[in-house]
């Protein structure tokens, strides 16, 4: 949990950087850096496609089997 905080934070600071410069440069409106910063943060934080923070768990959707090869048991003990 707190890789994701510190993702947060810091792409909440890219964000708000990035809409600072557009501001900026391109003459933008001024609450670009604002809605920019929040949009970030919160696509780090809730993270829809899971691209960034794993899921905790490993579901098995196959149970594998033993095989007897030679008299020997092969496969997962």
């Amino acid at each position: 949990m707190n890789k994701r905080i510190l993702g947060t934070f810091l792409w909440f600071n890219v964000g708000w950087t990035a809409g600072a410069m557009a501001t900026y440069f391109a003459g933008m409106p001024e609450g670009l850096n604002w809605a920019l910063a929040i949009v970030a943060g919160a696509v780090i934080w809730w993270d829809p496609a899971h691209l960034f923070w794993p899921q905790g768990r490993r579901i098995v959707k196959t149970v594998p089997t033993r095989q007897v090869v030679g008299g020997r048991r092969v496969g997962a003990d």
